[in-house]
């Protein structure tokens, strides 16, 4: 499961959310206050997610910064083996032929901006989206692979490997959507971050976007589903901006290759990839909000309170937890 698997169940779940709370003006720092245009030229990128596709609005920055800036950008996914990530947006109900389609699809999506993918092949989760099923997530995922420590030992050697300058990876106090495995790799990674030495750790940057549909008023959510990028609603920390409505070297702007990144992944946007619809939010909803791990509470939960009655594994009976 993803950002977009979520999307599409939870609309399926509420198709009127009237009645919900619509997310206001952050409050943190105003567009500029990093310039990322500056910051990520010429530097080795590393963007960390759980699942194929959780890279796609951050693409946007990355393709400038790739593409044109001299940058170097490379990914890793942590949770996509046995994958029931394909089986509300299309008929593909296998969970092994999911995880093949979707790692394709992650490939095509790194090479947008001639970028690499490793995939870690940790089983794709679907526990409930509060603090119980991330520490479900993370027990399950030490079970499997050799304990916590060897999850963390996996992101340490890749920071070794690929030796980043900046990490991009989702709030792991949401994970953009509560979706549990999001939190678990953002959280694991930052364990093997603060385990290097303090002159070899990377900048890091979290993408704070807002993903829960069925907390949207219907205004909101109309916009999210025409391809708005949502900040988390009244956080306080301070929050840092790309504008990915600007012009690139080549006439695009870079949320284009937010798009371009949706269609490669025709598994979860087949609408997108199939040109029945495609995203086009106004410019003031094409900016892509980040904060820093120091100025929020990692630790933070911010997805228990929200009650979401997802069909996960342990909740409606979605694919059995076997």
């Amino acid at each position: 499961m993803n950002r977009g698997e979520v999307m599409i169940g939870a609309a399926l779940l509420c198709a009127a959310c009237s009645g919900m709370v619509g997310p206001p003006t952050p409050a943190g720092t105003e567009a500029g206050a990093v310039d990322f245009s500056r910051l990520l030229a010429g530097k080795s990128i590393l963007f960390v997610g759980a699942h194929p596709d959780d890279e796609s609005v951050s693409l946007a920055m990355m393709a400038e910064a790739c593409l044109f800036n001299g940058a170097t950008c490379r990914f890793v996914v942590a949770s996509e083996h046995k994958s029931y990530g394909c089986s509300l947006a299309n008929s593909v109900a296998d969970p092994h032929e999911c995880t093949r389609l979707r790692r394709k699809e992650m490939l095509a999506s790194a090479a947008l901006v001639n970028g690499t993918a490793t995939f870690y092949g940790w089983e794709d989760l679907f526990f409930a989206h509060d603090e119980a099923g991330l520490e479900r997530t993370i027990d399950r995922w030490a079970r499997d692979n050799g304990g916590r420590a060897a999850l963390v030992a996996r992101f340490r050697r890749t920071l070794e490997e690929t030796n980043p300058d900046v990490v991009l990876a989702l709030d792991p106090r949401h994970g953009t959507s509560c979706h549990p495995n999001h939190r678990a790799a953002t959280l694991l990674l930052m364990d093997a971050i603060h385990g290097l030495p303090a002159e070899s750790r990377p900048a890091v940057f979290f993408e704070n976007d807002f993903y829960v549909v069925t907390k949207m008023d219907e205004d909101t959510a109309a916009q999210f589903a025409n391809g708005a990028i949502i900040a988390w609603p009244g956080d306080p920390a301070p929050m840092h901006w790309y504008d990915a409505s600007r012009t690139l070297p080549n006439g695009r702007q870079a949320y284009d290759y937010v798009v371009d990144s949706l269609r490669a992944h025709a598994s979860q946007y087949p609408a997108i990839a199939y040109g029945s619809t495609s995203p086009n939010p106004p410019a003031s909803r094409r900016r892509v909000p980040y904060v820093r791990p120091a100025d929020i509470d990692m630790s933070a939960d911010l997805c228990t309170a929200l009650e979401l009655d997802y069909p996960t594994f342990d909740v409606h009976g979605f694919p059995p937890d076997s």
